[in-house]
């Protein structure tokens, strides 16, 4: 499909420490609420956080702050160490990062490979209690902002309107929905919303509905022997069939049909 933005609910649900080793992994971009560190540990990968691109390598750390919209992809292959912090374990850094960030690469590799052992430790130790854990996290976070200069935040506008507004879409996208609806839904005015959703998104909401219904349409599909695409498509929110085929000729470039047998 083509690359949105999609809101990461789990992370900000769950509100805990997640750390894990990764490989090659291809993601959309996507946002959440939490911080998210990644230190690569071989290889290159492509990534863009806040619109900003580059290729990282090993002992460089990617920073991407609280709802900040990052993708990565292979160049040509990776390995790294992913810390996402979840709210209640930021809170210490709270003050810090509402005006100001660290930058989204940090490239001083001498400096980040005397960090190595502390992400390491957090591997090594994932069972261990809660308090350990954020001991480490404030030792790499506190030695990351006595190294790295801040730069200035990037705002992020009633993001928790434009966050219910997703989990909204979410749940009730099999209605019918419209602008009318989710602006007086949230007490806006629809241009406003409108303008405010396109922001933050870089989709119109429509186009997002939409694109919603496509994205669980062919979830749908391939978990189904011989999947009958009317009744996927109207079960789904759509209202016509040509509104179907338009939508999902926008994010395939190939038939319906060629996609659901992909497993």
């Amino acid at each position: 499909m083509k690359d949105f933005p999609l809101y990461e609910a789990g992370h900000d649900r769950a509100d805990t420490v997640d750390f894990f080793y990764s490989r090659d992994s291809d993601t959309l971009p996507h946002f959440h609420r939490c911080i998210e560190i990644l230190y690569i540990l071989s290889g290159g990968v492509r990534c863009e956080v806040d619109g900003e691109c580059t290729v990282c390598e090993k002992d460089d750390i990617i920073f991407v702050r609280k709802c900040a919209v990052h993708a990565l992809s292979p160049a040509p292959g990776y390995t790294d160490y992913v810390l996402i912090i979840g709210q209640r374990y930021s809170d210490d850094f709270r003050g810090i990062f509402q005006a100001e960030s660290l930058p989204n690469y940090l490239s001083d590799r001498a400096f980040n490979r005397s960090l190595f052992p502390h992400f390491k430790a957090l591997a090594d130790l994932s069972d261990a209690p809660e308090l350990v854990k954020k001991g480490y996290i404030n030792i790499i976070v506190g030695s990351l902002l006595g190294h790295y200069p801040c730069v200035p935040a990037k705002t992020s506008p009633n993001i928790g309107t434009v966050i219910s507004a997703i989990n909204y879409i979410d749940k009730h996208y099999r209605e019918p929905l419209s602008l009318e609806r989710l602006s007086a839904e949230f007490g806006y005015n629809k241009y406003y919303f409108s303008r405010l959703f396109n922001l933050y998104i870089g989709e119109s909401l429509n186009a997002y509905i939409n694109a919603v219904r496509v994205r669980n349409l062919v979830s749908e599909a391939k978990k189904t022997e011989n999947p009958n695409l009317s009744e996927l498509v109207f079960s789904n929110g759509f209202d016509s069939m040509t509104t179907f085929y338009r939508t999902f000729s926008k994010y395939y470039s190939r038939p319906p049909r060629e996609v659901f047998r992909e497993r």
